[in-house]
C-alpha cells in the first residue's frame, strides 16, 4: 500500500534515483560482506605456494588445478575484488588466464590490475586476455555486415532479438552497465606495454600451451573476441 502511494506521489525521476541508492546501498553491503567473509582467504591459501595458474573472474568456470578468482565467492573459487592488490607474493604465479573480465572494468583501473599481474609473475611468465573485439564491431557496422550481427542476436543472454545492428554494439559495449571499456589489439598493447609487459601477441581460440587451454568454448566466443598473449 505505501508503495503503491509514493509510486502516486512520486515523480519518475526520484523513483528512479531512490532505486539506484537501494541498488548501492546493496551492493556496498554486499561489498563489506565479501571482504570481511571471505577477504583473507586466497592470501591464505597462496601463502607459501609457487608456479601457480590464476584463473581471473572466472564465474562457472571453475578449472582444476588452477587458482580461481571471483567476485563472488562460490565453490572452488576465492573471493578478489580487481580494484584491490592481488593478494599473492610476487613472482609465484607461472601464467594468468583472464576471460571477459577486464572489459568489467574502466581503462584505468585495468592498467593497475595489470600492473599487479606483473607483479605477481615469475619472470618471463605468462597472461592471456579475452575479450570482446570492439574493433571487430566496429568494422562489421561501417561494412553493414548483416551476418555477423545476426549472429549475436541474442549476445548476453537477450530474449528479444537484438536490432538493428546498433543494438547488438550497445549490448557488447555496455552489457546493461557491466562493461565499462571497449578494448582492440591497440589499446590491449598499449596498456599492457605500460605496465611492463615485454611481448603481447594476437593470437586465437585455444592458441596456448596444453597446460594453460582453458578458453571457453561457447559458440559466440571467437565470433566477437580478441585472443592475446602476453609475455612478462
Amino acid at each position: 500500500m505505501v508503495k503503491a502511494l509514493l509510486r502516486q506521489c512520486l515523480a519518475p525521476s526520484t523513483q528512479r534515483r531512490i532505486q539506484s541508492l537501494r541498488r548501492s546501498s546493496n551492493d556496498f553491503i554486499s561489498h563489506l560482506w565479501r571482504q570481511v567473509s571471505h577477504g583473507r582467504q586466497l592470501e591464505q591459501y597462496c601463502k607459501g605456494k609457487t608456479d601457480l595458474l590464476l584463473n581471473v573472474g572466472c564465474g562457472e568456470s571453475v578449472r582444476a588445478g588452477w587458482v580461481n578468482i571471483d567476485y563472488a565467492p562460490h565453490n572452488g573459487a576465492f573471493y578478489y575484488d580487481a580494484l584491490d592488490r592481488i593478494p599473492i607474493k610476487d613472482g609465484t604465479v607461472r601464467h594468468i588466464h583472464c576471460e571477459h573480465f577486464l572489459e568489467h572494468l574502466t581503462h584505468d583501473d585495468a592498467a593497475a590490475f595489470l600492473k599487479e599481474c606483473l607483479r605477481v609473475l615469475v619472470p618471463a611468465g605468462t597472461m592471456r586476455i579475452i575479450v570482446p573485439d570492439a574493433e571487430r564491431y566496429m568494422r562489421a557496422y561501417c561494412a553493414d555486415d548483416t551476418g555477423f550481427f545476426q549472429k549475436l542476436e541474442h549476445l548476453g543472454g537477450s530474449v528479444e532479438p537484438l536490432r538493428p545492428k546498433n543494438m547488438v554494439c550497445n549490448q557488447a559495449f555496455r552489457m546493461g552497465g557491466d562493461h565499462l571499456f571497449g578494448w582492440d589489439f591497440e589499446t590491449i598493447d598499449g596498456a599492457a606495454r605500460r605496465a611492463g609487459f615485454a611481448t603481447v601477441l594476437r593470437s586465437s581460440i585455444n592458441d596456448v600451451p596444453d597446460a594453460f587451454k582453458i578458453d571457453g568454448q561457447d559458440w559466440w566466443r571467437p565470433i566477437e573476441s580478441i585472443y592475446v598473449n602476453l609475455r612478462k
